[in-house]
Order: C-alpha cells, then structure tokens, then sequence
C-alpha cells in the first residue's frame, strides 16, 4: 500500500510542477495557423519544423496573405571545430555548433521578430572506431536540429501570446 501511495504521489508532483517530456512543444490556442517561407524549403530543418507543428494542430498555408504569422527561415549553418587533440596529435575531440537564422512577422506590426537559435554538443572521436564516430555524429545533429526546432517554436509562441508592438516616434 505504501509503494502505491509513493508512486501516486511522486506522479502528482512531477505532473503539477509542469514537467514535461523533452521535444514537447506547448504551442498557444491563438496559433491556429502560419506560414512557413525557407530559403532552404525542402531542407531537413523546415521539414521537421512543418512536422512539430502539424502535431501540434497548427495549419500550414499555402499563401502568405491568408496567415497572421509568417516565419522566415533565413539560413542554417553547421560548424565543426577541433576541441581536443590527442598524444598522437589527431583530433579526439569536436565542437558541432548548428545555428538557424528565423525571422517573425505578423500581420498586424510592421516590426518583425528576428532571431537566432543556437545548439551547440561536443562529442569525442577515435579513430579506431571511425562508423561509430560518424553514426554518432549524425544523431547530434539530428538532436540539434530539434533543439532547434524547439527554441522556434518557443520564440513563436511568445510572439503569439504577447505580440510585437510598432513604436511610435511622436517626441514629446
């Protein structure tokens, strides 16, 4: 009896301090639909963007006009950098840092939202084990591409719950 009233009570707590699996976005009610434009449409960053919003029921249009929201995904950089070197001077150690340029735009401020999300992983290399290392590689950055993904939808959703405001110049 004791362990089922532990378990109910540790399942309250994690469920009314807001935890929530990671990769779940919370997208506001007011983002029923958006428009999505990419230099890079077809690019796995848009791609997977489209996915994370139609599951959470947010429209995609076809027309720019028709939306409230427009996001712009300018560009997508990939970097890698040596982090360590090891007693034979190869490489044992890199830096992949993914970087996507996104701007906002409603329709009713003249103001766009521009930002950048970031995700930055390090991961250790041997070259004894070169698939390994490259497999692992691959699924970093497929881990920050939805890190990404998530700082986007994050930014979107605050653009929605508290929208940009166009200043005025009126001195006074």
């Amino acid at each position: 009896m004791k362990k089922i009233i532990g378990c109910l009570t540790l399942a309250l707590l994690t469920s009314a301090c807001g935890w929530q699996l990671r990769g779940t976005a919370d997208i506001s009610k007011n983002l029923s639909q958006v428009y999505i434009a990419a230099d890079e449409s077809k690019g796995a960053l848009v791609s997977e963007l489209k996915k994370s919003l139609i599951a959470n029921n947010v429209k995609l249009l076809d027309d720019s006009k028709q939306a409230n929201y427009i996001l712009t995904i300018h560009q997508e950089n990939q970097d890698k950098r040596t982090t360590g070197v090891g007693s034979d001077a190869l490489s044992s150690a890199y830096e992949l840092t993914l970087k996507a340029d996104y701007e906002i735009s409603t329709k009713n401020t003249v103001l766009p939202s521009k930002a950048t999300a970031i995700s930055v992983r390090n991961f250790n290399y041997t070259a004894a084990s070169i698939s390994s290392a490259t497999q692992e590689e691959a699924l970093l950055i497929t881990e920050m591409r939805r890190d990404l993904i998530q700082q986007i939808l994050r930014r979107l959703n605050a653009v929605v719950t508290h929208p940009p405001v166009a200043s005025s110049s009126n001195p006074e």
